[in-house]
């Protein structure tokens, strides 16, 4: 007897909580118009809540695009190019980032935090080549499943990343 009138009073709230004003105002919310972008490495905010048209994210299982009403996603990131589109048909502001995290939430709102973000401007294809051989000659010469040997495959695989970034293949 007591379980059900525990089932029935919970079913009643239930009932009520659907017709919620709440839930009424968001059924006939309008649709975004655009993204809110917080993107930000430790010592540097690169954009701070702007509103921008589209954000392509390189994520550990694939690249994807943030736009309007994207669905609520959290995502690690893998080293490559976060491409920041502030209006339709612009160009992309571009930025390398060798790892971090991604965070879509409700209401277009997507934060994108990295431990390093540099504009790819400021990357010199030379030294991304150079210090990318170097980093495969540590690996080569590290012992097999060494500290050494994973540091320096951490190493490569960025390097890696940024010379395909600049346009470079290794």
């Amino acid at each position: 007897m007591m379980f059900r009138s525990l089932a029935q009073r919970t079913l009643k709230s239930t009932r009520s909580f659907h017709s919620a004003p709440v839930l009424r105002m968001a059924e006939e919310a309008v649709a975004a118009t655009h993204v809110t972008l917080s993107f930000n490495a430790p010592h540097k905010k690169i954009f701070v809540g702007e509103a921008v048209e589209l954000v392509n994210i390189p994520g550990v299982t694939g690249d994807y695009g943030v736009t309007p009403d994207h669905a609520p996603t959290i995502s690690e990131l893998r080293p490559g190019l976060v491409q920041v589109f502030k209006k339709e048909g612009g160009e992309a502001e571009l930025f390398f980032v060798p790892a971090g995290l991604a965070v879509t939430h409700p209401g277009s709102i997507t934060e994108v935090t990295a431990p390093e973000a540099v504009s790819l401007a400021e990357l010199d294809v030379a030294l991304a080549q150079k210090n990318y051989a170097a980093s495969k000659s540590k690996m080569e010469a590290a012992a097999e499943g060494s500290q050494e040997q994973a540091i320096a495959q951490i190493e490569v695989e960025v390097y890696e990343s940024i010379c395909i970034s600049l346009g470079v293949n290794v």
